[in-house]
């Protein structure tokens, strides 16, 4: 999708879901940053499977190794500066952390989440978010193909939601397994693939089958909508604040999921409301197209205004946010974009040859 064709509202959202990761991790208590990874986890799988829709709505194809592309082509570059920026600053001294390079292989496996259960890998101070990254590129490792095949083989959209949808009950019961039944550590639970998959899935759900960007429902008032998107933002709320390993760690993220679509529904429907053109500030846009670099780079700050300048939370709030911007716009203009460009010469490339009947478009 080009920039001037993105979905309005959802780089506000991205926004404030950094915001309230940098919060949480700068040492506000009150500020739920778990809460601000799964916003991340609805928006990827939201965005990435209308994009998807939309690309075989237009051609009936759906091109896996161009969207594998586009996506190694948007995560890898800052991913690793993000790892030369941690190793760097613990070889000298800024980060008081020891560099295990099979923990750094570990990173650039995608394995972060899991490596870190196991005792003889530690994860160096500043690359530890990563986690979620490593959710993440699971989810795409496995559902370009699934989805190409459900595309392929005509199951309707209804179907296809009820089958993500069995499988976010699948993973609903095995939480409650893990924690009632195995008691094991919550970090477990929160950082699993196994575990966390269906904050991704609840986004390709309403991308499937309630999608405002593709899908019509004129019977639904906007009064409705926005008193439906109103409630369940307090449902949100209500699941910040009720405390409790046991439900933070099983029910929360599932009734998490089903309040976001509400919510996301809104803002992307209604482009005219004063909720979206609030999201879409020039101040809120610009943090959220920065969005994934910050979210590589700001642990690594954060660490190292701890350690050299101040543990004051508002004071390593700000300082983390400036010197993450001016690293995640260096990023953008010397990484990202020559690599974009990079990108955009080999898919066009690829467009170029003929196109084999197999599988076609998506990202």
């Amino acid at each position: 999708m080009k920039r001037h064709d993105r979905i309005k509202g959802l780089d506000g959202i991205r926004a404030l879901a950094f915001l309230l990761v940098l919060g949480g991790h700068s040492g506000f208590k009150w500020i739920p940053n778990g809460f601000g990874v799964t916003v991340f986890f609805f928006l990827s799988g939201y965005l990435i499977t209308t994009l998807a829709r939309l690309e075989w709505i237009r051609t009936q194809n759906f091109s896996v190794s161009r969207f594998y592309i586009r996506r190694a082509f948007r995560i890898l570059p800052p991913l690793y500066c993000a790892i030369l920026l941690a190793v760097g600053a613990a070889y000298l001294g800024i980060l008081q952390s020891e560099i295990q390079w099979k923990a750094v292989a570990a990173i650039q496996l995608f394995l972060t989440n899991y490596a870190e259960q196991v005792s003889w890998i530690t994860i160096p101070l500043g690359l530890s978010p990563l986690w979620s990254l490593a959710v993440e590129e699971h989810f795409y490792l496995a559902f370009p193909w699934i989805y190409v095949v459900l595309l392929k083989a005509g199951i309707s959209r209804i179907r296809q939601a009820i089958l993500f949808a069995c499988v976010c009950v699948m993973i609903l019961g095995w939480r409650l397994v893990l924690m009632g039944h195995y008691h094991v550590f919550w970090n477990r639970v929160y950082t699993g693939t196994d575990t966390r998959l269906d904050s991704i899935l609840f986004g390709v759900m309403m991308a499937i089958v309630a999608n405002p960007l593709i899908d019509d429902f004129p019977r639904l008032q906007r009064k409705w909508l926005r008193s439906a998107a109103a409630i369940s933002v307090l449902i949100l709320l209500a699941s910040i604040a009720m405390r409790g390993e046991m439900f933070r760690q099983t029910a929360r993220y599932s009734i998490q999921g089903l309040a976001l679509v509400p919510v996301f529904y809104y803002v992307v429907c209604y482009s005219d409301s004063n909720v979206t053109k609030w999201l879409e500030s020039r101040f809120l846009v610009r943090i959220g197209d920065l969005s994934y670099a910050l979210y590589v780079f700001h642990y690594t700050v954060m660490f190292a205004v701890n350690t050299w300048i101040t543990t004051n939370p508002f004071a390593t709030f700000l300082l983390t946010f400036v010197v993450s911007s001016a690293l995640a716009e260096a990023s953008r203009r010397f990484v990202e974009t020559p690599a974009a460009n990079l990108r955009n010469r080999l898919l066009a490339r690829a467009r170029s040859r003929p196109i084999t009947p197999v599988m076609s478009s998506a990202s």
